[in-house]
């Protein structure tokens, strides 16, 4: 028997961090080991409440859930889910009118041009006169976004589509289906409050004091407590390093808001994100719900201001008593893993969830966790890795979500005036902007492994927010013009047979709840 070997993993913290961590972990330390089971235990608070605003996920929550075995329709239909094929961004930029623009980020790139991006030549045909925007241009997205046609059909098989998805679901059931999925894996659970943590002078956690049950001893722990981060913050004293010196938004409304009566039999595929006098709102599309909420800068409108305006752009008589106003600490830990703890979820970091990173955060963190998965000695040089790679992950998307402020063109606020002119981007986002005046982003520009967003996710955002314009690519006439019009041929093939193939996504959608299924393979 190994004597070193860590046996037992203790989490502080349910909710959508806990439950999905419990689950990943149960899977990947317990489910084909050749020796005994890694004891994993969540301690969940019974009296925090949970925040069921709806949230969203990104592509490679697929994977994961299939990595769980969960049937897809049957996730779908107890979350109150539905499919996701982009970010649309309105009034992020404004036209030549000044009016609102908008652009979309979606999950699927184009193909080559034989072996050169049609990027270069679709920013070559916008030099000389108007065309569609570059995301209806090179992808059969317009299906989506206009039609409104769900990414994959009834009968295909569990996350399979005909393009790239993610999903829109209410994280209060999503946990409480995590946590059903947890416990049939023999993940065992205790409802009880965490009043102490016990340190050695190592700074070790060893043990950890419980309301009702007293004192359990710890080896490995996960802080999954949200913001109060009570193990890494409160007992370990872990420094946050906050992000405002980049991004100004520090406060949140929520609400869950229902369908209105011209909504009703039209559910998005995509999420979207409107820009309002002081920052942005976020519109879920749910089954049979709207997720909503206010995204702004406390420095640049009161809660008063900021709930009027809100209230005003959701419409249909909603009143300040439905809503919860949630103060946002944005940034990170100097470290997710001291010593035998590692902070997962929002007890690690917060960054604004403008492009739905948080369960990306925690799929991520059990992921790495298990690559370097620690004995009883915990060696620093695993943990150091660790968080190179998290801080990297956070500072990406920090950057990725600077760039849509930084490159805005509006000037009708202080708040945008702000952005604009005086919140200065980050250095690593500075000098890929530089880079990219010169070349369009590529694979080769990725800061490494753990990168989220792929060239075209910055393509497609650049293009949105006007970056290329006037921009003329040394690169960009070496292919002909005729390869770029065969290309577009096939575009509009894939788009035709789209328009045939792919159902309307409301009636996906309800076709998916409506029916009964097993759950997942035990």
């Amino acid at each position: 028997m190994d004597n070193n070997r860590i046996d037992h993993l203790t989490i502080v913290g349910g909710g959508a961090a806990g439950w999905l961590s419990a689950a990943l972990l149960s899977s990947l330390l317990n489910r084909r080991n050749q020796g005994p089971d890694v004891r994993i235990t969540v301690i969940e608070s019974p009296r925090i409440p949970r925040i069921g605003v709806g949230e969203a996920t990104t592509p490679s929550f697929r994977n994961t859930l299939k990595h769980l075995d969960i049937h897809e329709k049957d996730f779908l239909k107890s979350c109150n889910g539905t499919l996701k094929t982009a970010v649309k961004f309105v009034g992020w930029n404004q036209d030549a009118n000044g009016d609102p623009g908008t652009y979309f980020h979606p999950f699927f790139a184009p193909g080559g041009v034989y072996g050169q991006s049609p990027a270069y030549h679709y920013l070559n045909r916008a030099q000389a006169g108007p065309v569609p925007k570059m995301a209806e241009m090179l992808t059969p997205g317009s299906v989506f976004f206009d039609d409104l046609k769900a990414p994959r059909g009834l009968d295909s098989e569990d996350y399979e589509g005909f393009v790239s998805y993610a999903y829109h679901l209410d994280a209060t059931l999503f946990a409480d289906y995590l946590k059903k999925f947890s416990i049939a894996m023999d993940v065992e659970f205790i409802p009880d409050e965490v009043v102490d943590v016990t340190l050695d002078s190592r700074g070790f956690v060893t043990g950890l004091t419980l309301e009702e049950r007293g004192d359990i001893p710890v080896e490995f722990v996960l802080d999954c407590s949200g913001f109060q981060g009570l193990v890494s913050r409160k007992a370990m004293r872990e420094p946050f390093i906050p992000f405002n010196e980049h991004l100004l938004c520090d406060r949140a409304i929520a609400a869950q808001i229902p369908y209105l009566d011209e909504e009703q039999g039209r559910i998005e595929p995509f999420t979207s994100a409107t820009a309002l006098s002081a920052g942005w709102v976020w519109k879920v599309p749910l089954y049979s719900r709207r997720g909503m909420g206010y995204v702004y800068s406390s420095a640049h409108t009161s809660d008063d201001q900021a709930m009027d305006e809100f209230l005003r752009f959701i419409g249909g008589g909603h009143s300040a008593d439905e809503m919860r106003i949630i103060p946002m600490e944005v940034g990170r830990l100097r470290r997710n893993w001291v010593n035998n703890c590692v902070s997962i979820g929002l007890s690690g970091g917060f960054v604004e969830p403008l492009e739905a990173t948080a369960l990306h955060f925690v799929q991520n963190a059990i992921y790495w966790l298990t690559e370097y998965f620690p004995d009883k000695q915990v060696s620093p040089a695993l943990a150091d890795r660790f968080n190179h790679m998290t801080s990297g992950l956070y500072e990406e998307i920090r950057d990725v979500i600077s760039l849509h402020y930084h490159l805005s063109n509006r000037e009708d606020t202080p708040f945008w005036r702000a952005v604009r002119h005086e919140v200065p981007p980050p250095d690593s986002l500075a000098r890929k902007l530089a880079l990219w005046r010169c070349k369009l982003p590529s694979p080769y520009d990725r800061d490494g492994p753990y990168s989220i967003f792929n060239e075209w996710s910055y393509i497609y955002v650049l293009a949105g927010k006007g970056f290329f314009d006037g921009i003329k690519y040394p690169i960009g006439s070496v292919v002909s013009d005729d390869d770029f019009r065969e290309f577009l041929e096939i575009v509009d093939r894939e788009r035709s047979q789209l328009r045939t193939l792919a159902p309307d996504h409301a009636e996906l959608m309800r076709q998916i709840h409506s029916a009964d299924y097993t759950p997942w393979h035990a």
